[in-house]
């Protein structure tokens, strides 16, 4: 149990440094749109990194496609990847960033302090979930809507 949330605490603390996206949209007509609920209250902000493949999936930064960071307002929080992307297989990260120190919080045995979530609603067992169980198909046109329910531990 331990080593599941220690591995779990790792993933979501290397996603937390890949550095702000900029606001400018390559295509603001089609993307992919996080749909976050559950948050335990409104404060901070809410980072969500989106894998393009199972590569250094969920622990390797260097892998991330995209990270952005969104507002949390009513419990309820919207990540916008927006631009071209082409059709294929990703899957989301997501974490609470309750005191918006760009970092996730966990204790000295790797207890996550903090809320977090996968796309597909993966709600990790004994280790940190693969690829395959968050990987959800994008067609490369419109929007793709993903809804994730925060995880509080």
């Amino acid at each position: 149990m331990r080593v599941k949330i220690q591995a779990i605490a790792f993933a979501l603390m290397l996603a937390a440094f890949v550095l702000p996206t900029s606001s400018r949209a390559q295509d603001a007509s089609k993307g992919i749109k996080v749909e976050v609920t559950g948050f335990r209250n409104n404060n901070g902000r809410v980072g969500c990194s989106l894998w393009s493949g199972p590569a250094g999936f969920p622990r390797d930064d260097s892998h991330i496609m995209k990270h952005v960071w969104a507002p949390i307002k009513n419990a309820n929080g919207e990540c916008v990847f927006n631009g071209t992307f082409s059709a294929g297989d990703y899957a989301i990260t997501l974490f609470h960033d309750e005191d918006s120190s760009g970092k996730f919080k966990s204790n000295f045995v790797g207890y996550p302090l903090e809320g977090y979530g996968f796309s597909n609603n993966v709600v990790p067992q004994f280790s940190a979930p693969t690829f395959d169980q968050c990987k959800f198909h994008y067609d490369g046109t419109g929007w793709k809507q993903i809804p994730v329910k925060m995880i509080y531990r």
